[in-house]
């Protein structure tokens, strides 16, 4: 197995298939559906640890550990979607290179973007998003509120996410979005919960930027 892994982005397991496994092992563990790319701001210690406390198994149950010790609760994945393909727009991060230059910056987090088994069970056809650990994704920064968003999928397998009424609000691309309006987004896109800036991607375009990455060292 490969020593030689891309730093600043988590969890590590994720990281080492991606850089280990060819493109039909990495799918194999991670599906084809959205990621979440969250940034952490430097230092930011118990963001990290709440995204590790989420880290979510493979597709086939294989475990994808988290980057610090679970708070209160192991997680699993379940099955989600496929995603539409289409050809990422000009500039998009969805384009390997691009998204590579962008996790070089900075630290990140990936999130599969599906439900935890045992989290936020009022709503299954939602993926929450909120600084409670009882969200399917946890964001535990203060400018995130307790129940900030969620992401939910369409019958043609779009994702689409809503502001909760979060008091830092929600950005996509930049455009502030209105309360509990669903807005659609695409691989490439940017999100902003808060003040914690994200990108999505597929993992096929994560594996390549990932071993681009690796190429730099």
């Amino acid at each position: 197995m490969s020593t030689s892994l891309p730093e600043g982005v988590s969890p590590a397991e994720l990281v080492e298939a991606a850089v280990n496994r060819d493109i039909a092992g990495f799918l194999n563990l991670y599906g084809d559906t959205l990621l979440l790319l969250v940034r952490i701001p430097p230092g930011d210690a118990e963001l990290a640890l709440g995204l590790g406390s989420t880290a979510v198994r493979g597709s086939n149950g294989t475990p994808v550990k988290p980057v610090a010790e679970p708070i209160e609760f192991h997680t699993v994945m379940q099955t989600g979607p496929n995603l539409l393909r289409s050809a990422p727009r000009a500039g998009s991060k969805e384009d390997p290179k691009a998204l590579a230059s962008h996790l070089f910056e900075g630290e990140h987090f990936a999130i599969p973007l599906r439900k935890r088994g045992d989290a936020d069970a009022l709503f299954m056809d939602r993926i929450s998003v909120g600084r409670a650990r009882n969200k399917d994704v946890v964001l535990r920064h203060r400018s995130i509120s307790k129940f900030h968003a969620w992401f939910e999928v369409d019958d043609l397998g779009k994702f689409h996410v809503t502001d909760a009424g979060s008091k830092n609000f929600t950005r996509v691309n930049g455009e502030t979005l209105a309360s509990r309006v669903r807005t659609p987004v695409e691989p490439g896109g940017t999100i902003r919960f808060g003040s914690l800036d994200c990108v999505l991607c597929t993992p096929r375009t994560l594996w390549t930027a990932l071993r681009t990455l690796k190429m730099r060292k």
